[in-house]
């Protein structure tokens, strides 16, 4: 048909007709058909077989996704008639031109790569980044999406992960132990107090059986002893709300056995008389109206 032929910007050599677009459109479209249907059909079945995680899933998804699509940008620039062998000598050009102001974003993009294949932080975990916890929802080329307990979207460049220290709670780990610290006041029965953080830990749901809470008395502090609650959990989004529930209970157990939890004592000496050292110089407006005895106030 004529109007494929009709050009839409004349670049050197090079022609763009509507045709040529026409059919690098086609391209990108038959790509996303493809990915849709290995997903569905190949995928799907290998995830069943193999008994994977969603996160491994949503790791090899991705990587699946980029292949076909990288694939199909190089047949849509040889089907609109660029010469890849030009693209890959501007692409390089470009890359000695802006230099080190893409250097951090090509280390995101490396990154995120080595997060999908490696799979050690997957979609779904519990990561603990510095003073941040939370969830990791997406796990992208550039950067990742992570869900703070406060339902908080925070997106952090894969190289920060790569790179730092991050504590994965759900790597490995079916449970964690976790600890509350409870002072009770001198005089009580230690063995009686254990009995009831023990107690509490072991009734709640959020606690694991096996293995199971213990209690130790860590110190001899100020004005209390100190004890240490300590219990294992697998549930790392709420242990915030299973520690909560913990100290309501031993708050209201320790009270019905008429226990103590002690406020903090400070024992406060107070001096009597003046200071030791040379009294200030008097003014004489000060000597003209005061006549009182030293060390003591006037009543006015």
């Amino acid at each position: 048909m004529d109007f494929l032929d009709w050009k839409l910007f004349t670049l050197g050599t090079f022609t763009l007709t509507l045709g040529s677009l026409l059919s690098g459109v086609v391209v990108i479209l038959l790509a996303r058909i493809a990915y849709v249907a290995i997903r569905r059909i190949f995928l799907t079945r290998y995830f069943r077989r193999k008994k994977m995680d969603e996160g491994r899933q949503f790791a090899i998804s991705q990587l699946v996704k980029y292949v076909v699509y990288v694939l199909a940008f190089f047949v849509a620039i040889e089907t609109v008639g660029l010469n890849i062998t030009v693209l890959y000598a501007a692409g390089a050009a470009l890359l000695v031109g802006l230099g080190i102001g893409i250097q951090q974003t090509f280390n995101d993009f490396m990154s995120g790569i080595i997060l999908l294949m490696e799979g050690s932080i997957k979609k779904g975990d519990w990561l603990l980044i510095g003073d941040m916890e939370g969830k990791v929802m997406r796990i992208g080329l550039r950067t990742s999406l992570i869900q703070t307990r406060r339902r908080i979207a925070v997106i952090v460049p894969n190289s920060k992960i790569t790179v730092e220290n991050v504590i994965n709670m759900s790597h490995g780990n079916a449970f964690i132990r976790y600890d509350i610290a409870v002072p009770v006041a001198y005089g009580s029965d230690t063995r009686q107090v254990e009995k009831i953080l023990i107690g509490c830990a072991a009734r709640h749901p959020g606690v694991l059986k096996a293995p199971g809470p213990f209690v130790r008395l860590v110190d001899y502090g100020e004005s209390a002893l100190k004890f240490e609650l300590h219990f294992w959990s697998n549930q790392f989004q709420r242990i915030v709300d299973i520690k909560s529930d913990l100290r309501f209970e031993v708050e209201k157990r320790l009270r019905e056995e008429h226990i103590t939890i002690p406020l903090p004592q400070r024992d406060l000496r107070i001096i009597s008389g003046t200071p030791a050292g040379p009294a200030p110089a008097a003014t004489p407006s000060a000597s003209a109206t005061s006549s009182a005895p030293a060390g003591r106030t006037l009543n006015s």
